[in-house]
């Protein structure tokens, strides 16, 4: 009988059940999930790569660096202040109509919105890619210091 890790091994693509009915595509390297593609909502188009920056109030801003993906359970009027430093913004909940995607576009940046599961899933660092135009946020690489503690 082989280990769940030989399965694992074993297996380089597939798709496991995400939040309620979705399903999120994952690419797995030894027994480690190394990549994780989100679905949401196009809200402003265009494709950027960065590490995430998650904001979850406003004391959280202050880690948002230059080149970060702005990633927030809801986009907030605050958000403005780091708005400029973004490449590009993710959110669990929104529309088109939403805050951050009025923001996004009017900074030029990718969004998409209405992604179950994201602040669960994308941790502080982790590389992230958010392509607006097809509506994904995908988790190319975890934060290396959050591996090692989830060993």
């Amino acid at each position: 009988m082989k280990t769940s890790a030989e399965a694992c091994n074993r297996l380089s693509e597939g798709t496991i059940p995400g939040p309620g009915r979705e399903k999120w595509q994952v690419t797995l390297s030894k027994g480690r999930v190394v990549g994780v593609v989100m679905h949401g909502r196009t809200a402003s188009l265009g494709t950027a790569t960065g590490r995430a920056a998650v904001v979850m109030n406003e004391d959280d801003m202050a880690s948002v660096k230059e080149g970060a993906v702005i990633v927030s359970k809801t986009a907030s009027p605050a958000l403005l202040v780091v708005m400029s430093k973004a490449c590009a913004i993710a959110t669990e909940y929104g529309g088109q109509g939403a805050i951050a995607s009025g923001y996004a576009r009017e900074y030029g940046i990718p969004a998409v919105v209405g992604v179950p599961g994201l602040i669960k899933t994308v941790k502080a660092g982790d590389l992230v890619r958010v392509d607006g135009t097809k509506g994904t946020v995908e988790i190319i690489r975890r934060n290396a210091r959050r591996q090692r503690s989830d060993e």
